[in-house]
């Protein structure tokens, strides 16, 4: 419950119920239902009108900023009232929400402001209360059930604004130089043509960042790699062998002109590319 002070008037007392989710196209609305109670109203039929707004702060794995609160008017009186607090969060949102807690709960914490719309005289409209609002592991579980298939799983690559610290190898041209920034800005640029459904030029351009990840570590050749039976060969050749196998499979997108013969590139085909491609952008790099 949450207590907001209006000296001398009196509080506002807020009570929370169980959160719940509206699923929505990739941002999603987390609901939690509430009991707002003014303590200076003195029959049923008297009200007033306050604004609510706040934050919502993540706890987990550090404390950060979530999402704001959409700003809503609510009635006052002096009995409990229901209302509604809404935050929405995106499929991201979710998704690092749910490889944040780990196994324990999700806790947020919500920092919630109200301001009365028509304060007495002599009265500061604007109150504040911290909070912190732990959605039950099981409970959790359940809202992400009710996003069923409208979230996809996701593959996060820090994608930084400028160049990696690693001391990549001299380029042989400005188009191939070695830059994690490229390497992600070229990642977002495959993720955008799937969205424009151009299945072929999201595959040409992994293979642009599979060539970054070449010239920003050193990657055990093919032919090391061919020349080693499967079971004998030590993590960083099997780890170059999928290296080597993803890129060779974007071979057939890299030249422009069309479809190459015999390939047909599909929306799996292009997701299944850029999913693997970011796998080793992140493994390659992020040591």
């Amino acid at each position: 419950m949450a207590s907001l002070r209006y000296l001398p008037l009196g509080q506002i007392h807020v009570s929370f119920g169980d959160v719940y989710l509206m699923p929505g196209v990739a941002n999603h609305r987390l609901t939690l239902p509430v009991q707002v109670t003014s303590t200076w109203l003195d029959n049923p039929q008297s009200n007033t009108q306050a604004l609510l707004t706040g934050t919502f702060w993540a706890e987990q794995p550090t404390f950060r900023w979530l999402a704001g609160l959409e700003p809503q008017v609510v009635t006052l009186r002096s009995y409990a009232a229901g209302e509604e607090l809404v935050v929405s969060l995106t499929d991201d949102q979710l998704v690092s929400l749910e490889r944040a807690r780990g196994r324990d709960d999700v806790v947020l914490r919500l920092k919630l402001q109200a301001t009365l719309l028509a304060p007495p005289d002599g009265v500061h409209p604007v109150a504040h209360e911290e909070l912190p609002v732990r959605i039950l592991r099981t409970r959790w579980q359940e809202l992400l059930d009710l996003a069923g298939t409208e979230v996809g799983v996701l593959v996060r690559v820090p994608s930084p604004l400028t160049d990696s610290a690693l001391s990549p190898p001299p380029a042989a041209s400005d188009d191939d130089v070695a830059s994690l920034a490229q390497a992600a800005a070229r990642l977002r640029q495959a993720r955008d043509e799937l969205r424009d459904q151009q299945w072929e030029h999201c595959v040409a351009t992994c293979r642009k960042v599979l060539e970054n990840i070449a010239r920003l570590v050193t990657l055990p050749s093919a032919k090391s790699v061919a020349d080693t039976p499967a079971a004998q060969r030590t993590q960083d050749q099997r780890w170059a062998a999928i290296y080597w196998d993803v890129k060779g499979m974007t071979h057939a997108a890299h030249h422009d002109g069309g479809t190459t013969e015999g390939f047909s590139w599909s929306r799996a085909d292009a997701e299944a590319i850029m999913a693997a491609t970011a796998g080793l952008l992140r493994r390659y790099t992020q040591r």
